[in-house]
């Protein structure tokens, strides 16, 4: 997938124009338009503006991320501050969203 096409699908996802998003990241829409169709590519700044608004993170859309990778920033930010407690917090914390995905499953399975 293309930085354009990456662009457009995080803008669509996240349900907002493209004048939305070239107001939020500063740039006219006719720049967002050109960024989309891949027939230019935005300066660092204006990524990184782009990245910020839409809820993902340059390399995603850079493609230096792998399909798996936290795409959440706000969420990533989080286990960032996880992965520095101490091993004893960490577990603790991973049985508690272990317990929390299982439940989630669960009630998805019955909802079907």
């Amino acid at each position: 997938m293309t930085l354009g096409e990456k662009i457009k699908l995080a803008r669509m996802q996240k349900k907002i124009s493209q004048q939305e998003l070239g107001d939020i990241a500063e740039t006219h829409q006719k720049n967002i338009s050109k960024y989309e169709k891949d027939l230019v590519t935005p300066s660092a700044l204006v990524l990184k503006k782009i990245a910020d608004a839409l809820d993902v993170t340059t390399d995603y859309l850079l493609g230096n991320e792998v399909d798996s990778a936290i795409k959440d920033t706000a969420l990533l930010k989080q286990f960032k501050e996880v992965d520095s407690m101490p091993d004893d917090e960490k577990n603790a914390l991973m049985k508690v969203i272990s317990a929390y995905i299982r439940d989630f499953r669960t009630k998805a399975a019955y909802e079907v």
